[in-house]
């Protein structure tokens, strides 16, 4: 299991010691140890670098084949390609069931894709919601 969250160079060392993704990516382990039919996961990819993101995605879609796993994050990209359902809640309640893809077509006409220069962004992130940069 250390191998596949990528610990198995740092079983010696001790855990206080581990980097906060790596706390995180020894939680996974530890989630995933007793081979649990159910698996819930609350912010599993907290603090974890986007290449461990990418292999905490590959652990979990192989690990989903014949188990429910329900993951909680607000990184919709940790769960659009591996969740064949995605539930969004508001105020605590469900406010959604969808896939990924019907989201992604809820958002058409809503969400915009631009480049321009670090000058340009500090006068635009005045008029609008800016997502990711």
């Amino acid at each position: 299991m250390a191998r596949s969250v990528g610990l198995w160079d740092d079983l010696k060392r001790k855990c206080a010691a581990y980097s906060g993704g790596m706390q995180c990516r020894l939680g996974i382990a530890q989630a995933l140890l007793d081979d649990p039919e159910i698996l819930i996961l609350d912010e599993p990819t907290f603090g974890i670098d986007p290449y461990e993101r990418i292999r905490f995605r590959n652990i979990i879609s192989a690990y989903t084949k014949d188990r429910l796993v329900l993951l909680s994050t607000h990184t919709v990209s940790d769960v659009e390609q591996i969740a064949a359902q995605i539930m969004m809640m508001e105020y605590g309640g469900i406010r959604y069931i969808h896939t990924g893809g019907e989201y992604v077509h809820m958002m058409e006409g809503r969400v915009w894709l631009a480049e321009m220069s670090a000058e340009q962004l500090v006068d635009y992130q005045n008029q609008a919601v800016i997502s990711n940069v």
